[in-house]
């Protein structure tokens, strides 16, 4: 009889305990009430949109023989998650999630995702919510980064509200955090720290680091299970001692802004180095150009870089280390991803009509569910575009998170802060300028101004003249807006130059006038771009504004 009691009091208590568990997953870390950005159905129609693609022609580049096999997890129109395979078709999507900046899949087919609405969130194959969880403390949310650990946790880059910084949480099953860590309190151990910034560390990645060479042979700086960082402001990636939290090595040397710090897996090629993508944001107007880097830990030196005068991307960007040796690149602010092998050359190229997200190539047998998926029938016919990709951002005059919108004559513009300012450039094939200039009806307060604004472009020291405009506040055009054509200056480094001089000879009348930023645009690189729409609610806005606001990319 006692033993039979016994029996059941196990079997009750292990009923308690898988019932609490299935709740654990099911009901939210804290009471929360459904967001509308939970309900994606009732904010845009992007989840139609996905039924309609014709997605094979952004696939630019294809050398069959050459790129490594799988599928591509990304975020169309960086938001939606979609798997696509190298053809281009999308083969699955979760059309109801709404995910920023980073998604990852894991081996049982579990979608972990930064929400939309400033919440972790997991998914399963089918779209369900199973997980979510929410960074307890005010003014925390999470950030660029999430990765799901070898015990099953999943680790989360947080910005930390009450010291301006990150800050990473490890969260179980049970939405515990079990681990936390502030980069604050190491502030001392990094030279480049800036007390006086207010986003002075701006982590963008973290990795757990798997075995590796250098920890068999003694190195108790990369135990595997250690966290590897990169912190783009402080131009430095770092190891964090999982088991004392101290930072036992950092690497600052050339770096500029980098993102995506990984070290290479075993069975691949340069296994246990460290791959990164080096922005080169520092100075725009000195130079514009990344950098893939693979470096020695050891001996703290650079082992291969991948450059091209054609490839650039001032924020954003990753490079994945594949099987086969290649590395696939998203050069995220300049609006492709595309596949190199060692020797530099591009055998896939991706160019969607908008700016891709974290790019990931997975095995077909990643998790079962892809498994379960026909292998796509890749043509054996090569396709190489006829000419280079140039990078948008080697033909932007200024990035446009460094220039504030403002209402100018009533429309929204992102006037320049110097009606002075010369930039080197690259001009793309089949390439157009929109220029918008003048005097600023709202300033004017019954004063009068003449302005001559002109614009040149020079290339091989020839200069030409694009623009060279008179106008006077008191006739009846006083801005204008125009569009010229630069088809003769197709792959050619450029130095383009506004100026304004203002007749007046009793007081500064430069606020009266100005020089919106000029966009230059390819006709003939980018597929027509999409119905833009309104896709963002108020409430959507707002949570990406405080996350703009806080990682010092807005004012």
């Amino acid at each position: 009889m006692l033993k039979r009691c016994l029996v059941l009091v196990v079997i009750v208590g292990f009923t308690v305990a898988v019932i609490h568990h299935m709740r654990s997953r099911e009901e939210p870390w804290r009471p929360l009430e459904r967001s509308e950005i939970d309900q994606p159905e009732q904010l845009d129609d992007l989840h139609f949109e996905l039924r309609d693609l014709d997605p094979e022609p952004w696939v630019r580049t294809s050398v069959p023989d050459e790129a490594s096999p799988g599928f591509n997890l990304g975020l169309y129109r960086r938001r939606v998650p979609i798997v696509f395979d190298n053809n281009g078709h999308i083969v699955h999507s979760w059309p109801k999630v709404r995910a920023v900046g980073r998604v990852r899949l894991d081996h049982r087919g579990r979608l972990a995702v930064i929400g939309a609405d400033n919440l972790v969130k997991e998914y399963d194959w089918d779209g369900n919510l199973i997980w979510y969880f929410q960074l307890p403390n005010e003014g925390h949310f999470p950030h660029h980064d999430l990765i799901r650990l070898s015990n099953g946790n999943i680790l989360i880059l947080g910005y930390d509200g009450t010291t301006h910084t990150d800050s990473l949480w490890e969260v179980d099953s049970q939405r515990q955090a079990v681990w936390t860590w502030s980069i604050f309190d190491h502030s001392q151990e990094f030279p480049n720290w800036d007390n006086e910034s207010e986003d002075p560390s701006h982590c963008n990645s973290i990795r757990e680091l798997p075995p590796n060479r250098f920890f068999d042979a003694g190195d108790t700086r990369f135990r595997p299970g250690n966290i590897l960082v990169s912190a783009r402001n402080l131009h430095t990636i770092f190891i964090i001692d999982k088991q004392t939290g101290n930072v036992v090595w950092q690497y600052s040397n050339g770096l500029d802004h980098q993102h995506e710090a990984v070290m290479i897996d075993r069975g691949k090629r340069n296994e246990g180095l460290i791959i990164l993508f080096n922005n080169g944001l520092e100075d725009l107007n000195a130079y514009r150009r990344s950098l893939v880097q693979i470096i020695d830990p050891t001996e703290d030196k650079v082992t291969w870089d991948y450059n091209s005068e054609f490839f650039y991307s001032a924020i954003g960007g990753t490079a994945q280390p594949l099987p086969e040796e290649n590395v696939l690149i998203t050069s995220t602010n300049s609006g492709r991803a595309f596949e190199i092998t060692p020797e530099g050359q591009i055998v896939w190229e991706w160019v969607p009509p908008f700016n891709p997200m974290r790019l990931e190539r997975l095995p077909y047998e990643h998790c079962p569910q892809l498994a379960a998926l026909p292998r796509p029938e890749l043509s054996t016919h090569v396709r190489r575009a006829e000419r280079p990709f140039v990078d948008t951002g080697l033909y932007m005059f200024d990035l446009d998170f460094d220039v504030e919108t403002q209402v100018i004559n009533g429309k929204k513009l992102k006037p320049l802060p110097s009606n002075q300012e010369c930039r080197g450039l690259l001009i793309p094939p089949q390439a157009f300028v929109k220029v918008h200039f003048g005097i600023d009806d709202e300033k004017l307060e019954g004063r009068h101004v003449q302005a001559r604004f002109t614009m040149t472009i020079t290339s091989s020291d020839r200069p030409s003249i694009i623009v060279d405009k008179n106008l006077d506040s008191s006739s009846g055009r006083r801005w204008i807006r125009k569009n010229f054509p630069l088809v003769d200056y197709a792959y050619q480094h450029v130095e383009m130059c506004i100026a304004t001089e203002i007749d007046s000879n009793t007081e500064d009348l430069a606020e009266l006038v100005f020089w919106a930023n000029p966009v230059i645009v390819s006709k003939s690189q980018h597929p027509p771009r999409l119905q833009a729409g309104n896709r963002t609610t108020e409430q959507e806005r707002k949570l990406r504004d405080q996350q703009l606001k806080a990682l010092g990319y807005i004012n």
